[in-house]
């Protein structure tokens, strides 16, 4: 059984094309901000693609607002950076799409 949170991953995640998305967290971010706890991170989204990306979300970002009043924040961050600083997230995201996690 899969729990909201999970689903709701999911579903960003293949609304963004089966990028690395995961739930913000110590890892990936340092100190706390409001709404952390509702917080997800894309990787390896270029510049040129984060407006599209932002309306194909759209309708799910409303839809959990209005439904459950749910304000997810979604991060984006660029293969640069993915490649500086969050490397790993891909050999999980591979590891995930393979089923051994």
């Amino acid at each position: 059984m899969v729990n909201e949170r999970e689903d709701i991953r999911r579903r960003v995640r293949e609304i963004v094309g089966n990028r690395p998305v995961r739930w913000t967290d110590h890892r990936t971010t340092k100190g706390d901000f409001p709404g952390r706890d509702w917080s997800l991170e894309v990787f390896d989204v270029p510049s040129s693609e984060r407006r599209e990306l932002i309306h194909r979300l759209w309708g799910l970002l409303t839809g959990l607002w209005e439904e459950k009043r749910l304000a997810l924040t979604v991060l984006f961050h660029t293969p640069e950076n993915t490649d500086r600083y969050y490397a790993w997230v891909r050999e999980e995201h591979a590891a995930e799409m393979a089923g051994t996690t």
